[in-house]
């Protein structure tokens, strides 16, 4: 079992997952610690792979597809194989398993004219017994936008970022006032390495000055096109109970119960589906009992916004997470 973090290096990670490319000096301002303490524990945190800092595009600004809420079956003995298999693939951004059933959960992003091919080839390649993808019609909540309840919002306020806009975003599928080039491609290609890759070192792989680095990943923030995100297994943070809720409500009443999910900050994902309708969110809690807790609250909480009925179903091991492929994937499939 993971053992929690102490309490420094849990305001560490927190501000990190707040901005991904805060500097030491700014989250010593922000947690008061010493500065020097920081860089050590944040280093250390790194050095070890406890925490990974990341670059990331909105997939909907880089044409990187539709997005869809897939599930896949397939036997007990089939799992992790076709889940490494699936966390290896560029189309998914997360994957996890389920306990209670024979099942992974992914967001993958397919391209229209790839879906057939990606389907009824590729797919069909793994030993699956069944599957549905299901379209993200509005995202309500990313893990960009999950902030454990570690830091104060006037601390979070310090360090700036914040997912509102980059919701917007998406939910408008555009962008606008930035046109990226083959630089900005290279940066971001870069940064999804290492989110934390030195101005220098950027500057030098690419071939432009030091100020118009800083400039274009500051206009790549400001715009949404890239954040910059820490990627932690929440049980270091003393969340180690994950769960997919799954919300059957009435057309009409999706966008309330959406957006009633994404104000728990125990929400780190949250989006409505149409086919159903439905609302999906993965939650991150500190044990059973509070998951029992929980369910309580949203059953009184969503009554009276015509919820017809809500599914619990934690999650088993997580093979990737934010483009991230975890350890548990090992290589890819041939």
């Amino acid at each position: 079992m993971t053992e929690p973090l102490d309490q420094a290096d849990r305001e560490i990670c927190a501000a990190l997952l707040r901005n991904g490319r805060a500097s030491w000096r700014l989250i010593a301002q922000t947690t008061g610690l010493q500065e020097r303490t920081v860089a050590r524990r944040g280093a250390r945190l790194i050095e070890q792979g406890l925490v990974r800092v990341r670059g990331l595009s909105q997939p909907h600004l880089i044409d990187r597809g539709d997005g869809y809420f897939a599930r896949i079956e397939c036997r007990p003995a089939d799992l992790g194989a076709v889940a490494g298999w699936l966390a290896h693939r560029p189309e998914t951004l997360w994957v996890a398993t389920l306990i209670g059933e024979s099942a992974i959960i992914s967001e993958v992003y397919i391209r229209s004219d790839d879906r057939s091919r990606f389907i009824e080839e590729e797919l069909a390649t793994q030993p699956v017994t069944g599957y549905s993808f299901e379209y993200i019609d509005r995202f309500r909540r990313t893990v960009r936008g999950w902030h454990p309840d570690i830091l104060s919002s006037e601390q979070l306020d310090m360090l700036g970022e914040d997912e509102s806009r980059a919701l917007r975003a998406a939910a408008e599928h555009r962008n606008e006032g930035l046109e990226p080039d083959q630089t900005d491609s290279e940066i971001i290609r870069l940064l999804s390495v290492d989110g934390r890759l030195s101005i220098d070192a950027i500057a030098s792989a690419v071939g432009i000055a030091k100020p118009t680095v800083r400039k274009r990943i500051a206009q790549m923030q400001r715009t949404d096109y890239l954040s910059i995100r820490a990627v932690i297994d929440p049980a270091l943070l003393g969340f180690p109970l994950e769960s997919l809720i799954t919300v059957h409500a009435p057309a009409s009443r999706v966008d309330e119960v959406a957006a009633f999910l994404a104000q728990d900050w125990r929400t780190r994902w949250a989006a409505e589906l149409p086919t159903g309708p439905s609302v999906r969110a993965l939650l991150t809690l500190s044990s059973r009992r509070e998951l029992f807790g929980l369910l309580h609250d949203l059953e009184a909480g969503l009554a009276d916004r015509g919820a017809l009925r809500i599914e619990s179903s934690p999650l088993l091991t997580h093979y990737k997470r934010s483009d991230v492929v975890l350890p548990v994937a090992g290589d890819p499939a041939p």
